[in-house]
């Protein structure tokens, strides 16, 4: 029944994303989006009351499990890093630019490395979208 769920949670991130079209909105939504999908992973894995982590603890909690897919398991964990730190630069430097290719290159590392739903042709916005959705799906497979 895992799978299933998985694929709702996919859907769903994907959905949530895909109307909206301003970049920062995109960032702060999908890193949330992620936090929920951490949480439910973390709790998976009996890892309790992680609602209560920081983005940050989540990622160091799910660093810390043990999955047979080691390289896939560094790889989010990486990325998770990564998507993090263009949070926190939006959040706290006033002159953070969102159009630098950080973004962008993050999503492009997410589609060449993790399988996911291809929902909507490729645009600069929906590769973004859809980075976010295969991510969330990746997490939790690990976790199955």
């Amino acid at each position: 029944m895992g799978k299933e769920i998985d694929f709702l949670f996919e859907w769903a991130v994907w959905g949530h994303l895909d109307s909206k079209t301003d970049l920062e909105l995109i960032l702060l939504k999908g890193h949330l989006l992620l936090e929920t999908v951490l949480e439910t992973s973390l709790s998976r894995c009996k890892i309790n009351k992680s609602e209560d982590y920081s983005f940050y603890k989540k990622i160091k909690a799910f660093e810390t499990i043990k999955f047979k897919e080691t390289e896939k398991h560094k790889f989010i964990v990486r990325s998770l890093n990564k998507i993090n730190r263009l949070r926190n630069n939006l959040a706290h430097e006033f002159h953070f630019d969102i159009k630098n290719g950080e973004l962008e290159l993050w999503s492009g590392d997410i589609l060449e490395n993790l399988e996911g739903e291809k929902f909507t042709r490729f645009t600069y916005r929906t590769k973004i979208v859809h980075a976010f959705s295969i991510i969330s799906k990746n997490i939790l497979n690990l976790t199955e």
